[in-house]
């Protein structure tokens, strides 16, 4: 049997096409749960939504739309095709990362073979309370999630990132990565007999995308909030539904390499802030 160690990789991706977004209409829960049944009235409406003890709380923690839905399961059907297999998968607990990840995961066929790993520390900033919903709901409700996994930051600590400073949400960004980077890492340093390199998919936001990616090689960076600042203001408009960042380890300089399209092109350094922000329009 032949044994390889390969370069693992990470990729960091926003979430799909959120619902909300497609019905312009913040109050659409009041409108579709008669009596706390479900009943969708527009094309773009999942058919079915996980049970809420209060159903109105999905105006705060959107869910995908339907079309949202099927673009993250072709993503993972896409994944597969290139031989991008996620080993390990981390999402923010709002529904639509969750909802994000359990599909990508359908579309590559791993279901039921790579349980998600909730970790409030991937939600963006928020300027108010949201009802975001442990692990162990998401497992009642159908999804594959991995139980015993102690996040950085568990979903009923919400109100930490409640208007938190910048370098709390700084702080914990780069705390839940050098976590999972680290163990990425270590694990690489084995012998493996899988064709495939050791991947990691983090499912998070739109500002936290640009973040995450920023901070991949941030020990090798002087000025380091400034460094995270500029990726921070340099139009994150940009980092569409499903918008990714395929980064692969060299051990041999000890720095993550950004892949400019996807894992069969050649890979490139450490990025400007300029280039980083035009590679995140790889997946619209």
């Amino acid at each position: 049997m032949n044994q390889h160690i390969h370069k693992p990789r990470i990729i960091i991706m926003r979430h799909s096409e959120r619902l909300d977004f497609v019905l312009k209409n913040n109050n659409w829960p009041q409108e579709v749960f008669i009596n706390g049944v479900y009943s969708p009235n527009v094309t773009q409406m999942p058919t079915v939504l996980p049970i809420r003890a209060n159903p109105h709380e999905y105006s705060l923690d959107t869910p995908l739309s339907r079309h949202g839905k099927a673009h993250a399961y072709h993503t993972g059907e896409f994944f597969r095709s290139l031989g991008l297999i996620p080993h390990r998968v981390y999402t923010s607990p709002a529904m639509r990362c969750v909802q994000t990840a359990d599909s990508v995961l359908e579309g590559l066929g791993r279901r039921e073979r790579a349980p998600l790993r909730v970790d409030l520390a991937l939600h963006e900033p928020t300027k108010r309370n949201l009802p975001l919903q442990p692990a162990d709901f998401f497992a009642s409700a159908g999804f594959f999630v991995d139980l015993n996994y102690q996040p950085v930051l568990a979903p009923v600590n919400n109100t930490v990132i409640v208007r938190e400073t910048r370098l709390a949400y700084y702080r914990r960004m780069y705390a839940v990565l050098k976590r999972i980077t680290r163990k990425l890492i270590s694990q690489n340093m084995k012998l493996s007999a899988s064709p495939t390199p050791p991947t990691i998919l983090i499912v998070t936001h739109r500002p936290c995308v640009t973040l995450l990616a920023a901070m991949l090689n941030l020990d090798a960076v002087d000025d380091k909030l400034a460094y995270l600042s500029e990726m921070e203001n340099n139009k994150r408009g940009e980092v569409n539904f499903l918008s990714m960042i395929i980064a692969e380890y060299d051990a041999a300089t000890g720095t993550w390499m950004f892949l400019p399209d996807f894992p069969q092109l050649p890979t490139a350094p450490l990025l400007t802030a300029n280039k980083l922000m035009n590679s995140l329009k790889i997946s619209d």
